[in-house]
């Protein structure tokens, strides 16, 4: 099972790494492909709320943003 702490940890690095918004969504896209029969309802919305940032202005989230949502999957894990 692909678990909210796998991606939050992953999505931490991710964004470490190279930080932008139509890569960490496209990125997050294949995770959701690649794990989409083990997600459980939060990794699914987590994984979501990534993928949807390429659907506009509206749902971009800024670096730290997302860096407190990484960290939050790993705390709640």
């Amino acid at each position: 099972m692909y678990t909210k702490n796998d991606f939050g940890r992953e999505l931490e690095k991710e964004i470490n790494t190279k930080f932008d918004l139509i890569h960490l969504s496209n990125w997050a896209h294949e995770k959701y492909l690649a794990y989409a029969r083990d997600l459980d309802e939060e990794t699914y919305a987590a994984i979501m709320k990534v993928v949807s940032m390429s659907e506009g202005f509206e749902f971009e989230l800024t670096k730290n943003q997302l860096l407190e949502l990484a960290f939050e999957l790993q705390r709640n894990a």
